[in-house]
């Protein structure tokens, strides 16, 4: 039987590469400090999320400015086509932006408020994805394989945003000090 810190680790490292997540072995270098860190408040996979979140923004800017020339619309042999490439690659551009900004606050505050408008903001990135597909589908089907990985990866990190034990402590009852000791018991040392 596969554990669920397995689970979530293999269907998030088939989402590796895309957008906003590093590609392997930086991935599993990731996890590796992260789990190391899994008793702290921001540690294990949120951990991974922060560093997901952050190297993929960086990836993405690197790659935004390398294909700048994208976004020009002569470089469409029809107007139509410069329109609908705005309007299926800028959202998921701009939805990054703001869950970085909105993740970072959540770092330093540590509410649940911040925390349901980050929640708002991945589920908002899950429409933005789907529409991305449609056109996707139908107009540069090359690129559809972005928007399916960024919707798996949405999904996985909303789902993890609603059901972990770490975030609810952390965010909501705010008692990770001590709630740590009782999901991660600390190891005994053996003294000689």
């Amino acid at each position: 039987m596969i554990s669920t810190d397995a689970a979530i680790l293999s269907a998030i490292m088939v989402t590796s590469g895309t957008q906003t997540t590093p590609a392997l072995p930086g991935g599993i270098f990731a996890w590796i400090i992260c789990n190391s860190r899994k008793r702290s408040p921001i540690g294990g996979w949120l951990m991974f999320y922060y560093w997901q979140l952050y190297s993929g923004s960086l990836m993405s800017a690197i790659f935004f400015g390398i294909n700048l020339n994208s976004y020009v619309p002569e470089n469409f042999n029809v107007p139509n086509r410069f329109v609908l490439f705005i309007i299926s690659a800028v959202p998921a551009l701009l939805l990054l932006l703001i869950q970085v900004a909105v993740a970072t606050i959540l770092l330093t505050v540590r509410t649940s408020d911040m925390l349901l408008l980050l929640r708002w903001v991945i589920a908002v990135g899950i429409v933005a994805a789907v529409v991305e597909g449609v056109i996707d589908v139908a107009y540069f089907p090359d690129n559809l394989v972005f928007p399916i990985l960024s919707s798996v990866q949405y999904l996985l990190w909303l789902a993890y945003f609603f059901r972990s034990t770490r975030v609810q402590h952390v965010f909501f009852v705010q008692d990770w000090d001590t709630a740590v000791n009782s999901i991660y018991p600390p190891k005994l040392k053996i003294a000689i």
